[in-house]
């Protein structure tokens, strides 16, 4: 009986954890300490206790950082465990954008002219970036 009991109490303590964990690493992402959250989230996920939200949310600090290939990874992580999470489809879309528009700013400076339809696409892009990454809400810590 002692061994059912410590496996259920065990069962508890991490579910307990990985709530703690992840409302401890959207506080520090919301105050703008995004390492620190991110530390947090490596820690939850390297003892198995991840969940869809958790990976969005370091996807949404890769994203932050610039960090496009880590942060598309993390993505694919949630829609693993959460494949109707449409917050994660339009962030993955939203970084496809980005990227797309990172390799046209490069091509302008890059090539000798970049007008007509390159600059008309980076153009569009642009404006299409003005749509915001989706957030985790403050009150949805788990």
């Amino acid at each position: 009986m002692s061994l059912v009991s410590s496996g259920c109490s065990t069962t508890v303590q991490e579910k307990l954890a990985r709530e703690q964990s992840i409302e401890s690493a959207i506080n520090w992402y919301q105050t703008g300490d995004l390492l620190s959250a991110e530390q947090h989230l490596h820690w939850l996920h390297k003892k198995g206790l991840g969940t869809d939200k958790s990976w969005k949310l370091l996807g949404n600090i890769y994203f932050r950082q610039y960090r496009f290939e880590a942060s598309q990874s993390a993505y694919r992580n949630s829609l693993k465990m959460n494949a109707a999470d449409e917050e994660v489809w339009f962030n993955l879309a939203l970084l496809s954008l980005r990227q797309t528009t990172n390799i046209l700013m490069d091509a302008r400076v890059e090539l000798d002219t970049f007008d007509g339809e390159l600059e008309i696409l980076l153009s569009e892009l642009l404006e299409l970036q003005k749509a915001r990454l989706q957030e985790t809400p403050e009150n949805e810590g788990t």
